[in-house]
């Protein structure tokens, strides 16, 4: 898909990825651009600034293109994240504090991203507390507000499904794809979107 994404609408790859980790989507092989600039809260190598997402060390309008896969876990109980996921990445308590988080990264890359800058952004939805929490509504509807043009969406089967050891009783349908939104920030979008 981020292939796809590329040759549509980042030709010469992104500029900036603000969640680098280990730069997964970049690998040897893969046909993805590695980005000039990485930023992590949690940097792997000597490459990668340290910088969270929402307070990047940029100047405002100052880059073209932004891919970005944030952290999508939330709903532990205890002091720190657990699973599989939770100990590999950062996670939120609550989902309200990751969509939280989600609006003030939007804004940020508001501010950092040229007039015709191309945002792609990585979410998933998830199942908290016995609620459907639908995440690529809110990032859309949260990306327009903030003067994006959704221009696209890819959507991404994982090709297994991670199921936790207490999710024994099922009530709704488990949330085992991806969103891949492409933005492109305008200063008048063409449409007022919402869902």
């Amino acid at each position: 898909i981020l292939r796809d994404i590329q040759s549509l609408y980042l030709p010469n790859g992104a500029e900036c990825d603000p969640t680098y980790s280990k730069g997964v989507f970049y690998k040897e092989g893969s046909g993805v651009i590695d980005p000039p600039l990485k930023f992590d809260l949690f940097p792997r190598d000597e490459k990668t600034i340290k910088a969270t997402a929402d307070a990047l060390p940029l100047d405002d309008e100052s880059i073209s293109s932004i891919i970005f896969d944030p952290p999508f876990m939330a709903g532990y109980t205890k002091k720190k994240p657990t699973g599989i996921m939770g100990e590999r990445f950062h996670g939120f308590r609550y989902v309200p504090d990751m969509w939280e988080w989600y609006s003030k990264c939007i804004v940020e890359f508001s501010r950092v991203l040229k007039d015709n800058g191309i945002l792609v952004f990585k979410c998933q939805d998830t199942v908290s507390s016995g609620k459907n929490w639908f995440s690529h509504n809110y990032v859309m509807n949260e990306a327009v507000k903030n003067g994006f043009y959704p221009r696209d969406m890819f959507v991404l089967t994982a090709k297994s499904r991670m199921i936790g050891a207490n999710h024994s009783n099922q009530k709704h349908a488990r949330k085992f794809h991806s969103y891949f939104w492409v933005f492109e920030k305008k200063q008048n979008p063409p449409v007022d979107y919402k869902l």
